[in-house]
């Protein structure tokens, strides 16, 4: 999966409407508190995204969260979760927020990394397969990690 970016899109260009950012008042809770997820934002929230007018670009973002890692899951017997084993907190960090809106990385093999996806909280998630063609690690010359997968359509 890569992305070019088009001149309209280049840093410091506008084209559509400012996000508004939902502030949630102090002292108001979230409900269910996940170690390591602590946002709030109904637009997103327990599969709303899908309403969206760029839903695409979207599901685009929660799957790279799920996808560009190189962390092991492990199951968590007593909750049925997964917890993950990260080379960094943000590693593991990214992937509990793209679990919690629904894009939960679920298995790794030598070859593969599967996500089960549930972009509606009432549909049985589908467990899709991304071949992995290639990781390249982080630097500090680079500043980040990458990695290269194929999805089922081929792309």
């Amino acid at each position: 999966m890569a992305m070019d970016l088009d001149e309209s899109s280049r840093i410091g260009a506008r084209s559509g409407p400012e996000i508004e950012l939902e502030v949630v008042p102090k002292g108001v809770s979230c409900q269910n508190r996940i170690k390591g997820f602590s946002f709030e934002d109904n637009r997103l929230m327990n599969g709303n995204w899908v309403q969206e007018p760029n839903k695409d670009v979207i599901l685009l973002f929660f799957r790279i969260l799920a996808l560009c890692h190189t962390a092991i899951p492990e199951l968590n017997e007593e909750t049925g979760m997964y917890n993950y084993v990260a080379e960094s907190p943000d590693e593991g960090a990214f992937l509990i927020a793209a679990r919690e809106f629904g894009f939960e990385y679920c298995k790794r093999t030598q070859s593969s990394i599967f996500v089960r996806e549930r972009h509606i909280p009432s549909q049985e998630p589908i467990e899709r397969e991304f071949k992995l063609l290639n990781i390249l690690d982080f630097t500090s010359k680079r500043k980040r990690m990458s990695v290269i997968v194929q999805d089922e359509t081929g792309h």
